[in-house]
């Protein structure tokens, strides 16, 4: 009987390292799990990106991107975390975990309804961090700032978005969101075409004036 409780002890110790152990294990798996069960059951919302620094869009074949929702103006966020700009340092200030509800257009296209401190009991929403900018308004982190693209086609993407409105197809679920795929949109307008017709377009105006003057004349 005097064996036993050494025995018992050990084997509680030897469980103990054995959980300690498993536990990296299961947060790695458990991590492509939840996202499979994200993008499996989540609900579909397209955002739309913004440019980013072409010098930190592209790391190898994967790209970071910069949504629209990401800046969200001071009226629209919950009252605890507004205040006197000028008290820069103060708690309310400080970067805290918030809710951001979505509403979708017509063409599944999702846009700042709502934000709160904790989560809605339903609706579309993306849990975010959010951090006061200096122009008033705030900057929320939705971990959605890259995407993996695959292998060997990195080249041919950054291309794309180089020169195209890109829409990321993510499906969110329980405020966790997950980008599917990039969808590449109209093309965006080319500032050298836009130039020369507003230039063409000032010729032909002048020539108009110049003959308009002749004939009063």
């Amino acid at each position: 009987m005097s064996m036993n409780k050494p025995v018992s002890a050990l084997g509680r110790t030897i469980w103990k390292y054995v959980a300690v152990s498993l536990l990296p294990l299961g947060l790695l798996i458990s991590t492509p799990l939840i996202h499979l069960a994200v993008l499996s059951l989540g609900e579909a919302v397209l955002l739309e990106t913004e440019p980013v620094d072409p010098r930190d869009i592209f790391r190898g074949d994967y790209v970071t991107l910069n949504y629209k929702i990401s800046s969200i103006p001071e009226d629209l966020m919950p009252e605890a975390m507004t205040g006197d700009e000028t008290d820069a340092y103060s708690s309310r200030n400080r970067t805290r975990e918030v809710y951001v509800t979505l509403k979708k257009d017509d063409s599944g296209v999702g846009s700042v309804e709502s934000v709160s401190l904790s989560a809605p009991a339903s609706g579309l929403y993306l849990k975010s961090l959010a951090t006061r900018s200096w122009n008033s308004s705030f900057t929320c982190d939705y971990r959605l700032g890259v995407y993996f693209l695959p292998e060997g086609t990195g080249g041919e993407m950054e291309e794309k978005i180089s020169h195209s409105r890109v829409l990321a197809d993510v499906r969110v679920l329980l405020g966790r969101g997950v980008i599917k795929n990039l969808e590449v949109a109209e093309p965006l307008p080319d500032v050298g075409e836009e130039t020369e017709t507003n230039v063409e377009e000032a010729e032909e105006n002048g020539e108009k004036n110049d003959q308009d003057d002749v004939e009063v004349r």
